[in-house]
Formats: structure tokens, C-alpha cells, sequence
């Protein structure tokens, strides 16, 4: 009976990309702490002056990240944002970027440190459409928030977390991406399934690199900009049809974004966050 080291299969054995001899094999890591340090890691997150991505700013800093506070236009949120960060000790710093625009992204990028974790977050709202807007022009606006911005800054970042080998992306997409939607809410919907797909491709393009992409895709969040969307009535019709009777407070999301990028061994995936919404008929 053979013993030791060399009665593991050739799998077990194996080194991972990069390693050197003498690094732990695979049988080594599965024994390391699951839960990775974010001390020190560069962390920019769009959409960041306010609602979820405030929160999840706030989250990362206390992490021990240095935190990007990312915004296209609301440049005080943002700024009160971060400082808000750096009165509890924590690093943040404004980056003013418009994703939707690739010379901007490319540009501006480059002034960064290199960003080791990307939580794209930001949205158009799908209540905000304006009177003016076609319906080409509406669907166009959408896509170009919620699935070209996030493409673009995936492009900006991914080449250094791999080069690094080392590297966490989390997109946040939605419940409305998974399920049918009312017309209102078709470009919304369509932009956040694409989202998904976007995940799914990247993550397969970037594991043997070590960097790990994956979706976090909530429900209901009770927001400070909920009741500009719903009124009274509306949101307690919504919450109605939620089988745990409410909706989600933005850091509990949050915290599932934390825990999704500190998830190491998961890839490719999405985290459906809704209270069970999206179980009922």
C-alpha cells in the first residue's frame, strides 16, 4: 500500500499557475482560511454617492480598503461619501468617471492605483425616463449604463488583476433580469440580464488568473430615493408579494457583495438576494 505524500493523485500534487517549487500544492490550500484579508486592497465602486453603493463603499473601508467613490455627476454625494469614510478611519478617495464614456474610463483609469476589486453598481434608474425619450433612445441609455459601463470598466481593470493574479469583480445586477417584467421595466429587465451574461463570460475568461467574477442580483431595497420611485401604496403592494414580507436594508446587500468577492472559490456566479421573491408564481 502506497503512502504519503505520493499516494494523493496527480491532481493533489499539482501546483498552482505561478507557483513556485516548494508553495503549497492544492492539498495545502483546501486548508487555508476560506474568508481572504480585503486590508490594503484597492476597491473601486460605481455608482457610489449614494443608496446601495454608499453603503457598500462604507462596507469595503471598513474592510480596510481603499475605497473609490465613484460617480458620473452628484461630485458633493460623492465627496460627502468619502468623507464620511475618512472621519471613521478609513481611505476613500472621489474618482469622477462617466463609465458609459470609453476615453473617459481609458483616461482616467490609468490615475488610479491598480484596482484589485471592481463592484460595478451603477445604474439608470428605470423610473427616470424623461418625457422626451424615445423608446429607441430610452432602451439606448439604459444599455449604455447598466451593461456598456460595467463592460468598459471590466476592460479597464481585469488585464491588471490578471497580470497580478490576483483579482474579485462583483456585478450587481437585479431581480428584474431573471424574471418577466411589465414594458415599463423591459430595458431595465433586458440590460440586467445582459449583465449576467457578462459575469458569466468574464469569469470564464479570468480563473486562470485567479480573479473571480460574479453577480449579486437583489430584490427590494429600501432605499433613501424608494419613495421617489413608489408611492406609499405601491411599495406596500410590492412588499406585499415578498414572501418575507419586506425588503432588504442596503447593508444587508452589501454585505452579500462583501461576501461574494471574499467567496474565492466561486465564479461565474449569481447571489439572488430578494426574500424569495422571485420563487413565488
Amino acid at each position: 500500500m502506497v503512502t504519503g505524500n505520493n499516494a494523493r493523485p496527480e491532481f493533489c500534487r499539482r501546483k498552482m499557475p505561478g507557483m513556485n517549487a516548494g508553495t503549497r500544492n492544492i492539498q495545502e490550500l483546501a486548508f487555508m482560511k476560506a474568508e481572504e484579508s480585503f486590508r490594503g486592497k484597492n476597491a473601486l465602486i460605481t455608482g457610489a454617492s449614494q443608496g446601495l453603493g454608499a453603503v457598500i463603499a462604507r462596507i469595503f473601508a471598513a474592510e480596510g480598503c481603499n475605497v473609490y467613490i465613484n460617480c458620473a455627476h452628484g461630485v458633493e454625494k460623492a465627496e460627502a461619501v468619502a468623507g464620511d469614510i475618512r472621519k471613521r478611519g478609513g481611505s476613500a478617495q472621489l474618482f469622477q468617471c462617466d463609465i458609459t464614456d470609453e476615453r473617459q474610463v481609458s483616461e482616467r483609469f490609468a490615475t488610479l492605483k491598480p484596482i484589485d476589486i471592481l463592484i460595478n453598481n451603477a445604474r439608470l434608474n428605470p423610473y427616470h425616463r424623461r418625457p422626451g425619450d424615445t423608446e429607441s433612445g430610452w432602451f439606448a441609455k439604459m444599455l449604455a449604463v447598466n451593461l456598456i459601463g460595467p463592460y468598459l470598466t471590466i476592460l479597464a481593470a481585469i488585464e491588471g488583476m490578471k497580470a497580478r493574479r490576483w483579482g474579485r469583480i462583483v456585478n450587481i445586477s437585479s431581480i428584474q433580469g431573471h424574471v418577466p417584467v411589465p414594458r415599463i421595466m423591459m430595458p431595465y429587465g433586458a440590460s440586467k440580464a445582459g449583465l449576467n451574461e457578462l459575469t458569466r463570460c468574464f469569469a470564464v475568461e479570468a480563473a486562470a488568473y485567479n480573479v473571480t467574477v460574479n453577480t449579486v442580483s437583489p430584490g427590494m431595497i429600501i432605499t433613501e430615493n424608494v419613495g421617489n420611485n413608489l408611492t406609499t401604496a405601491e411599495l406596500e403592494e410590492k412588499i406585499k408579494k415578498i414572501p418575507l414580507q419586506r425588503g432588504a436594508d442596503p447593508e444587508e446587500i452589501a454585505r452579500t457583495v462583501l461576501y461574494t468577492a471574499k467567496s474565492s472559490y466561486m465564479t461565474g456566479e449569481t447571489v439572488n438576494v430578494n426574500g424569495g421573491l422571485w420563487l413565488t408564481p
